[in-house]
């Protein structure tokens, strides 16, 4: 009895060995714990940091058709229905370092019209310790904020083209004084002569552009100024501007802008030597308009614009939230023409769907 019973015990162990066996594969085989995206809130909404770093990370963009109806405002083509859709991403990579806080900052943008698609960097930079080093919209344009509040505000135009640049930024650019200054490559072409046959590019070549610009901006609105020298054109640009926050539901901008030697004639073949930082027809060219607050999902904005060679631009449009994220905006334009744009008038309008992410 002692030896089945020995017997007996031997076997039950053999037979409980592989499951011990099994079991402890089981174990082995457990993958390690996941690490899960964090969020980062020290730059704001929608950061979070990239697995594996101390860098917070924002992807953001929007979706957008535009549909064009009766007489386009820029030059008064009427081509019927004229649509243009458009998508955008934006990566926008931040962190702190012992100089400061560190920024990349990445825009992707594609159209498509009846005549194709195409796609494009829009922007590439880098920020630290107030310097920019890569390529965007020119200062000569956001210092200022742009124009209006309205989809066709560049009628009379009041940039030149994105650029490559390298700039300083002294101060706070949200509230109280700051001052850039920078460099600039300039960029994009003009077409002049008869039939516009003659193109004169706006880039710079041996010397880059120079740049400068100073603002003070707090609760009442903000004074703003800025001057572009085109070392090909031998010409400078300025633009100021002043925007005064009326009530808390109305805000009014003002702008003006000169250039220097408009109608010079010394370029090739007697074409003018464009300048980068003087875009619109003429001396002189102004700008100004309104944004008023009517509910909590409503705007109504205005803009009108002028140029010294005698073309005068308007727009008036609605902007409506249907939801936080989609934005339905229609607009009607009204573009009297004159000088070498011609003379006649357009009258027409846009209606834009947009989801911004």
């Amino acid at each position: 009895m002692t030896v089945r019973a020995l017997l007996l015990a031997s076997a039950a162990a053999l037979s409980l060995m592989p499951a011990a066996h099994a079991a402890d594969a089981i174990v082995a085989a457990e993958p390690e714990p996941l690490e899960y995206v964090r969020v980062c809130d020290a730059y704001g909404k929608g950061y979070f940091y990239i697995p594996g770093t101390e860098t917070c990370l924002k992807i953001g963009g929007y979706v957008r058709m535009d549909s064009t109806f009766g007489e386009e405002p820029y030059a008064g083509v009427n081509d019927g229905w004229v649509a243009l859709s458009r998508g955008e991403l934006e990566f926008d990579a931040r962190n702190d370092t012992e100089l400061g806080l560190l920024r990349s900052y990445i825009e992707l943008r594609g159209d498509a019209t009846r005549n194709g698609s195409s796609e494009e960097l829009y922007s590439a930079y880098i920020e630290i310790a107030g310097f920019r080093a890569g390529y965007t919209d020119s200062f000569y344009d956001t210092w200022l904020n742009s124009a209006g509040a309205v989809i066709n505000d560049d009628v009379i135009d009041y940039t030149g083209d994105r650029t490559n640049q390298l700039s300083y930024v002294y101060g706070d650019v949200e509230k109280g004084f700051s001052a850039m200054i920078g460099i600039e490559d300039g960029a994009g072409s003009y077409a002049y002569g008869p039939g516009a046959n003659q193109v004169v590019s706006l880039a710079a070549r041996d010397t880059p552009y120079f740049i400068g610009g100073a603002k003070y901006e707090d609760s009442w609105g903000g004074l703003f100024g800025i001057i572009g020298y085109d070392t090909r054109a031998e010409a400078i640009g300025a633009k100021i501007r002043v925007e005064l926050a009326a009530t808390d539901k109305i805000k009014l901008f003002a702008m003006a802008g000169y250039q220097s030697d408009w109608d010079n004639s010394d370029g090739p073949l007697g074409t003018r030597r464009r300048n980068y930082y003087g875009p619109w027809n003429g001396d002189w060219a102004a700008w100004g308009g309104f944004t008023a607050t009517l509910t909590e999902k409503t705007s109504l904005n205005g803009q009108v614009a002028w140029e010294e060679d005698g073309t005068i631009a308007s727009a008036l449009n609605v902007e409506y939230k249907l939801t936080n994220e989609l934005l339905l905006l229609p607009e009607l334009n009204y573009t009297k023409f004159h000088g070498l744009r011609g003379n006649g008038e357009a009258f027409g309008g846009t209606l834009r769907l947009q989801r911004d992410f």
